[in-house]
């Protein structure tokens, strides 16, 4: 449910040097979906789009053609990011809500996590909720410096804490929730007195204290607040997501022969009764319908698969593609912008591409169709019926009309009629004695 008592400013102008890529981070992949997407994705869920704002810098202005529904701020020097929240002071400096902060590169912080720190916050009357991670892994995030009373004291930035202070295990997500007013009252005062001469944050805290106002702490799992700054940590998240989908569709009924080799795209969807074998990829906008059996080594994105279906093991079903009911794809197959009918077969070692393959078809071994003539990509139609024969090269623009027949070998480059036989070949010629008379 849409909170409408709550906006939320995102942080995305980081320089992303340590993501070692020429595309920032928050545009890097997971489960085929950008970390800024499953952020907005997460956030839409409790906060409508005219109440967030995401802070960014030039480099990333395309951004506000892809999002217009959403405000936007520039952060035009990486100062510290107390300073891109002043950048976005224009989206609070009225308001009378409760603001959200947090960061473009947090795919998995989602609506329950913030519906317990509004919670805490109203339980409580806090001024400030923090997102705290209590953890023992090493890792860069700033240490929380609680009291005797066990209260939120100040926020130490890693690179600036002690010795002692790193092995504290409970650890500043950077996320974090603050009445309008605390927020415009305390972000002025926030000074760059630090190694890196940056605004962080997380003074605010202190400055907080200070002011006597109060500052509770919301804790959650160390992954929900994974940031990514890092191929490995990229890495790591994307195991993570990989692992929430594997045990969705176990859950939903699918039978795995081993998980953990199944890679899935975000948007995948599969129905009842469908068993997967190892070493599958699923890239987008895939739909698997009952009954499917998707064997090993299969490469399957932009494809729907009907009811009862076989693929693979070792096929590659390219986008624009269905596969009917009851078909059959073997190994060594690709097929790329085709829909095929129920009950037919393509067993093995074939390519099809745009082709409409009717109900009933065989398709023999080593069958291509020829669909690029070098300027521009031919259909093949295949009605009803029809049977391929092994090692055939249909030349598009074809067609292949009911009950037709293509003999093994040929290359058809002209439309075949219905209940017909086409046969293309050379004559075959046969000399006797021919290894004998070679050594002569």
């Amino acid at each position: 449910m849409i909170n409408n008592s709550l906006k939320t400013i995102i942080l995305a102008a980081g320089e992303s040097k340590r993501i070692l890529s020429s595309e920032s981070k928050i545009l890097q992949t997971i489960g085929g979906k950008a970390i800024l997407e499953h952020v907005l994705d997460n956030m839409g869920k409790i906060i409508s789009k005219k109440n967030m704002n995401i802070v960014i810098s030039p480099k990333l202005n395309q951004l506000r053609n892809e999002y217009k529904k959403i405000n936007f701020s520039f952060q035009k020097k990486p100062l510290g990011t107390a300073h891109a929240v002043l950048s976005s002071k224009k989206f609070y400096s009225k308001s009378k809500e409760d603001i959200l902060i947090l960061y473009a590169d947090n795919p998995f912080i989602d609506e329950k996590i913030i519906k317990n720190m509004v919670n805490l916050k109203k339980r409580n009357n806090s001024d400030i909720v923090l997102l705290a991670v209590n953890t023992d892994k090493k890792n860069e995030y700033g240490r929380i410096i609680l009291n005797d009373e066990d209260k939120v004291e100040k926020i130490v930035e890693f690179k600036n804490a002690t010795i002692d202070q790193k092995k504290i295990s409970l650890c500043n997500s950077g996320i974090m929730l603050l009445k309008s007013e605390v927020l415009r009252k305390l972000i002025t005062k926030i000074k760059s007195k630090n190694k890196k001469k940056e605004y962080y944050l997380t003074d605010i805290v202190d400055l907080a204290n200070k002011d006597n106002f109060k500052v509770d702490y919301v804790k959650s799992n160390f992954l929900k607040t994974l940031g990514i700054n890092t191929k490995q940590e990229l890495a790591v998240a994307e195991e993570h997501y990989q692992n929430v989908l594997r045990e969705k569709f176990t859950l939903a009924g699918v039978k795995f022969l081993d998980s953990r080799s199944v890679f899935f795209n975000y948007d995948t969807k599969i129905g009842k009764d469908v068993i997967i074998e190892p070493n599958v990829f699923f890239g987008p906008n895939v739909i698997i319908k009952n009954n499917v059996h998707i064997k090993a080594f299969s490469h399957i994105e932009g494809v729907k698969i009907l009811d009862n279906a076989v693929i693979g093991p070792f096929a590659r079903l390219r986008p624009g593609t269905i596969i009917g009911a009851n078909s059959h794809i073997g190994n060594f197959v690709e097929i790329k912008k085709t829909n095929i009918k129920k009950n037919s077969k393509v067993n093995h070692l074939s390519y099809l591409g745009d082709s409409n393959i009717g109900e009933n078809v065989n398709i023999g071994a080593g069958v291509i169709t020829c669909n690029y003539d070098g300027s521009k990509k031919n259909k093949t139609k295949i009605e009803d019926n029809v049977f391929v024969g092994s090692n055939a090269s249909l030349v598009a623009p074809i067609k292949l009309n009911k009950n037709s027949i293509v003999g093994a070998g040929s290359v058809i480059t002209e439309s075949v009629k219905k209940n017909a036989l086409a046969v293309e070949r050379n004559e075959q010629r046969i000399f006797p004695n021919y290894k004998k008379n070679r050594r002569k």
